[in-house]
Parts: C-alpha cells; structure tokens; sequence
C-alpha cells in the first residue's frame, strides 16, 4: 500500500484567497504553493407523405426507404384486449407465480392507449426461497423485410437486482434462442415506467419465428436461480416492414436514418446525399443529416456479386428547414478553478475556444477581454491571454433565420484546484433505503466512482486530488483499515477510466470527514503526472455497506444538465445520468491539484525569427512555467543557443548566429525547447538571408535607372540580342517613370515574345 509518511492528511477549508502564483516573474518550484480550495457546507420525429411507391422486381433492382413512423407498415400486432390466443403463458417450475393478463393501475397503459383493456402480466414472489423462471411465448409470426418490434415494457430499472426480463427469437420452438433484448439494457429514469423499444428483426427477414419473454435471475443472483420481487407489463406489440415513401421533412441538424430495399443480391452500395453529412456513403443503411435549408436528391447504386450495377435517384427527396441559431459557447476547458467556480484557462498562451451552438450559424461574432485578439469573426477563434484571473467572452451568432446572443466568464490562472462543481451546487449524499450510501458503502454491487475531467487548455501537471469525505464509520477492524484508493485514470477507447497513470490509498480512519459547519477534503497524492488530454478520477476500495460500516463522499445535488460523474456496477461503468431520474446527473466533489505547464517565446506566437546576413547573437526572450531543458540544436553548426536557463519562468535566449557566406540567398534552422516536466515543446526557426535588392537598381551601373536597364533585363530573361529592336517606349507606362509597374510591363511583352 502506497502510504504519505504523514499518517493522516486532512485540509480544512476555511476561507478564500488568491493564488500564490503572481503575475509577474517567480522562482520555480516543484509544486505550485496553494492553499486547499473554499467549499461551501450549505448552500422531432420525421415527417413523411403517406403515398408509397411499389418496388420494382427483377434480379437486381435499387430501392431505399428509411426509418420513421410513416415508413412502418405493420404485418402482426398484439395488444392482448381480446386474451392471448395463440400464447402460451407459462408458469415457474414450482407454481408459484407465472404469467397473466392484468391491468397496470400504477401507471395505467391507458396513457398509452386510451382504449387499453389489459396487458401481459407477471409478478414475482416477494419470498428470496420462491425465486424462479418463468416464460410466456407468442403465437408463430411470419417476418417481413426490414423487420422492426416495438413494443412497450412497464418496469422500475431499480428491481433489475432482483429480476431480469429477457426478450428472445427462436426459429425452431426455443430449442436454441437469439437474446432480442433485456431489461438491464435501458437507460434513463430508475423508477416505475413504460419504455418504448424498437427491436431490429432484420437478421429473420422471410422467417416464421416465435418470441419468448423470460422473467429471470436478478444481476446479484450469483447461482442463476430465477428472479422475485420485480413486476413487468407487456403492451403495443406490432411487428412492421419498411416501404417506400416519396420523401421526408426534416430540420437542420435532425438524422435521417436511409435503409437499402433493393432487390437482388446486393454486395455493395454507394450512396450520394448532395448537401448531406456525410455527402456519400458505402453502407447499406446510413444516417444522414443536413445544415443548411432547401431540398437535396438522394442517390443509391448497388451492385451485386457479377459486377451488375442498378441506380435509383430520387430527386428533391429531402426537404430541409432551419431555424434561428442559439448561441453557445464552449471554452477551451470545461473544468473550473476552484476559487471562482469558473472555467480555468491557461494563460499567455494560444487557447482555442469552440463555437456550441445549434441551429447551424453562419457568422460569429466573438469578443475577448485582455486577449490578443480582442475580436474575432472565426468559428472557433484562437486567442491568448494578456492578463490573469476573471475575464469575459461574447458571442453573436446569425444565420438566415435570425441571430442569438451568448456571454460567459472565465478565470485565466496557471495552477490551483479544480473541480466541475458549479456555483449554484450543494454537497449531499443520498440514501438508498437500506442498501447503503450513494456515492459510498452500498449492497448494489457499485464499487467504483469516477469524476470525469475535459482536456486542459495547455498540457499540464496533476498533483494529486482532494476528495470530500461526508462519512467514514466502521467498527469491524477489515473495514477501518480498506484501502480507499483514487486513481488518476486515462480515458479508454469506450469513454470509460482505463489504465491508472499513479494511485494512492488512505484507510478508511485515515480518511478526514465533515463537520455541520465545514466540508473536509483529504488530499491523495501522486507523483507528478502531466496530462494533455480527458481524464477521469476514480475512486475504489470503499468497503461494502453494513450496519457498522458506512463511508461517503459528497456529490453535487442532481442537476438536469452537465453530468461529469459516473460509478461502476458489476464491471460495467455508467454514467449517473438517469440513476435517480431521467435525464438527472451530477458532479462529485473530487478536486484535482494542477499546474499549466505553458512554454512560449515572447511575444506570443513567434514562430520565425530573421536574422541579418553578418553575423551577430539575438537576445530573445522565453517564458516556461517549470524551466526548460538545453534545447535540441538545428543542425546547423552556424546557429546555436549559447545561454544556459536561469531557473525563473521568464529568461532570455542568446542566440548566436555566423555571418552568411557569399553566394547563398538564404539559409534556416529549427529549434525546438521543451519544459523540464516534459509537458510542453516550443518549435521556432532562425532565418537569415541577404538584403534584397529593389526592382528600382541600377542594372547597367551608369547612375541612372531608365530604359537602357529595362532593355537589358529582356537580354538577360531572352537570351538574345535584339532586345534593342522592340519600342522603347513600349515597355513604360504612361507616367515616364521607370518603376515597379514598368517591370510588369515588361514581364507581359516577354511572355507574348518568348
């Protein structure tokens, strides 16, 4: 176990303060000198024609649809009003309980269907003993085309502990199954509700198949026993086909989701959406949308196994409308210091901020304070910080359809703690009526919960994290010395914490909580590890909830919107969104200690630098927030960095160049710095050339420049000697003056003569 020699590290939070960090020049250190950051303990669906097209046959015919309401055509439904003719409603293979025909009175499928009579229907035992299988079965169904189910499921995600309905297909009476579905696949609201599904049952298109719904084990039985407890109600069964529709509605932004109904043995598709994203595609069934306003074709070729080829263009297929834009901005970084609650930018050096709003503008209009630039008519503008601490962005946005208005606040700092806490969030825990805490000690199999960070603006260095302990009570010795750990975790190819970059752990009486007054962070430290991307911190070990044992860490309040917390469940990570109610997330308090490693020559954004062509050293200045190391020469003996860095975060750079030898324009070499935590690089080129000389010289060196050096300049471009024999006067403009636009001149009649 990885363990601080200090035996328990706590940091009250107690008041707000400024950085230590000045704006000015500071010695460097190997830490940014913070104190612990201030918690406050208080406070459209498609719209389609109806008139349907035939598809033509033959052996190789294109035809597409796509997916919507009005391109359904249903083949078998059941809604079981009138019984269950053809069904066979099994029961457990002790009697206990088992399917039937009931009316939900909770949330009534009269919502649903005004002229609902009854459902199917099963509730299990409320015995742990009596826990056990039971199946119903429809009727044989014959499968169309592009086959869709839909039906409508009654259920609360939070009994999937103790049951699990499973949907299946079979085609030979269930001696082998294909899982359609099961209820631990939905998202969203935890409580009692009907969920809509749209089951793909293209893969039996042309066959008899029967469905089986099975009500079985709980995700905690361990011994696949069968389920209890858990109540389900089926309705609004329809099978449908997709036809072809003569075209479809749409706004900007909205997915068109283009399904191939070609007849023949289709083995590849090119699809072309002019005005489309994207605008072609080689899938057989893509989605597709549009940004801008006005009626697009759509085209499809299929080709099958011999090389035939068949195309179908429906002209003006989609109709697009927009609407005005709603501003919004996207800083350069989502996560906030801590001291203001307010997006944290690095500083002095290029940040990129993003333009988030919908309704696709088509000009933007950006300001900036203490920035260069101060303005900015880009979609997603470059700028750098002039000044720290807070500043203000705006955005205007327009397109045809009207304009929007968007205005944030952003702090500039180099280092401090962060968080995705808002100003308007609470700590708090919630109960989960006797199966534990929440984040914390629980008996629902949750054993990890992470905190999810956005790239910073500039790579930087993580320290370590605060977590803010609400509770840590345990009286059996195994719980008071679990390790808790929290882990500074990449981001995997799932979106999901991976591989842990450093970890540090505290036993559970290690661990500081809070007062009724004062929330208590306790600070897990790593070794530095810089970070340039999304990342998460996660936090495990947390022993499993009981009547001594109970530890906690506070979240925000649910919030509908900005979720960044997610928790781990039977090795599957989900976010908290939807865990309480729909669309309800929240953020935990785990603040991250950073430093922005920024690294840049002065001033901001000089990437070239000339040099005169005798020999000489440059003085240029640098700033590194953690020093620099010698940098890589160019490989170019002739320029070299002859100073040594001086440990402060603003140096100056000698840097000495030769005089450049006779016969050569021009000469260059790269030098590129990095800091000395490896975080960041800056990349600069020393050019040095010889002096130009003006078109205005003196070409025949008598003193004068006139049209003897204009006849000239034609000899030595030609390469002959006539060019005395061409009117003077000719290659002069009307003003008698030899100059720049005589030599243009010139240029257009050796062109013509050449």
């Amino acid at each position: 176990m990885k363990k601080n020699i200090i035996s328990f590290m706590t940091m009250a939070i107690v008041g707000v303060g400024a950085l230590a960090l000045p704006d000015a020049i500071h010695t460097l250190s190997t830490k940014p000198q913070v104190k612990e950051p201030t918690v406050s303990a208080s406070a459209s669906r498609l719209s389609m024609p109806m008139r349907a097209r035939r598809v033509a046959t033959s052996s190789l015919q294109a035809a597409f649809s796509i997916q919507g309401a009005d391109a359904q055509q249903a083949t078998w439904s059941e809604n079981f009003d009138s019984g269950s003719a053809g069904w066979t409603l099994g029961m457990d293979e002790n009697n206990y309980f088992g399917w039937d025909l009931a009316k939900s009175t909770s949330k009534p499928y009269t919502d649903i269907d005004p002229n609902d009579v009854q459902s199917l229907h099963i509730d299990g035992p409320y015995q742990t003993f009596r826990r056990a299988i039971a199946k119903a079965a429809s009727p044989t169904i014959a499968v169309p085309a592009n086959g869709t189910l839909h039906l409508d499921v009654c259920y609360s995600q939070n009994m999937n502990t103790y049951a699990v309905l499973t949907i299946n297909v079979s085609t030979d009476d269930f001696s082998t199954v294909t899982e359609l579905w099961n209820s631990t696949q939905e998202t969203g609201e935890a409580s009692t509700r009907w969920h809509s599904l749209a089951l793909d049952m293209a893969a039996w298109a042309g066959q008899q198949v029967r469905l089986q719904f099975v009500y079985g084990p709980g995700t905690n039985d361990t011994f696949n026993t069968g389920g209890y407890m858990a109540e389900y109600f089926i309705d609004g069964l329809q099978l449908t086909g997709l036809q072809e529709v003569e075209g479809v509605n749409v706004a900007t932004g909205e997915e068109i989701h283009f399904v191939d109904m070609s007849a023949g043995n289709v083995t590849a598709w090119q699809w072309t959406f002019a005005g489309g994203t994207p605008e072609t595609s080689t899938d057989p069934c893509p989605t597709v949308y549009y940004k801008r306003d006005g009626t697009y074709d759509v085209s499809l070729t299929v080709t099958d196994a011999q090389g035939n080829t068949s195309t179908v263009t429906r002209n003006s297929f989609v109709t697009v409308t927009g609407s005005a834009p709603v501003a919004h901005i996207l800083p350069p970084a989502t996560f906030r210091y801590d001291d203001t609650h307010l997006p944290m930018i690095c500083p002095l050096i290029p940040v990129q901020y993003k333009d988030a709003s919908t309704g696709f503008p088509t000009q933007w209009n950006w300001t900036f304070t203490n920035c260069a630039p101060a303005t900015s008519t880009q979609e997603m503008p470059w700028v750098s910080y002039e000044q720290m601490h807070e500043q203000q962005v705006t955005l205007d946005v327009a397109n045809e359809h009207g304009t929007s208005h968007d205005q944030i606040s952003v702090s500039a700092e180099y280092e401090g703690y962060i968080s995705n806490i808002l100003p308007t969030d609470v700590p708090t825990t919630y109960d989960l009526d006797g199966e534990g805490t929440f984040p914390g000690s629980n008996k629902m199999k949750i054993n990890a919960y992470a905190e999810k960070f956005s790239a910073p603006s500039c790579p930087m260095v993580v320290y370590g994290a605060l977590v803010f302990f609400e509770t840590a009570q345990a009286e059996a010795i195994a719980d008071q010395v679990s390790n808790v750990g929290v882990h500074l975790c990449r981001v995997d190819e799932n979106g999901n914490p991976g591989e842990a970059m450093d970890s540090f752990w505290w036993f559970v009486t290690d661990l500081a909580t809070s007062t009724s007054t004062t929330l208590r962070g306790t600070l897990f430290e790593f070794d530095p590890q810089v970070v340039n991307e999304d990342f998460y911190i996660m936090v495990d070990g947390i022993p499993e909830w009981n009547d001594s044992c109970d530890v906690s860490f506070a979240t925000a309040r649910m919030r509908n919107h900005d979720n960044t917390a997610y928790y781990k469940i039977r090795d599957e990570w989900r976010p908290v969104t939807g865990f309480f109610s729909q669309g309800m997330g929240t953020s935990f308090y785990i603040m991250p200690l950073i430093a922005h490693s920024p690294l840049t020559l002065l001033p901001v954004g000089t990437e070239r630098i000339e040099v005169p062509a005798t020999a000489g050293v440059l003085e240029q200045q640098i700033f590194s927030m953690f020093g620099y190391d010698n940098p890589e020469q160019g490989g170019s003996d002739w320029c070299r960095i002859t100073s040594t860095p001086n440990d402060m975060t603003l140096d100056t750079l000698a840097i000495a160049y030769d005089a450049l030898p006779a016969g050569i324009a021009s000469r260059e070499t790269t030098f590129t710095i990095v800091d000395r935590v490896g975080a960041s690089t800056c990349t600069f080129t020393i050019v040095q050339k010889q002096e130009q000389q003006s078109v205005r010289g003196d070409v025949n060196a008598d003193g004068a420049v006139d049209v003897d050096d204009v006849e000239i300049l034609i000899k030595i471009i030609l390469g002959k000697d006539d060019a005395a024999n061409y009117d003077r006067r000719a290659y002069l403009t009307d003003d008698d003056i030899v100059d720049v636009d005589d030599v243009g001149e010139v240029i257009k009649i050796i062109l013509n003569k050449a």
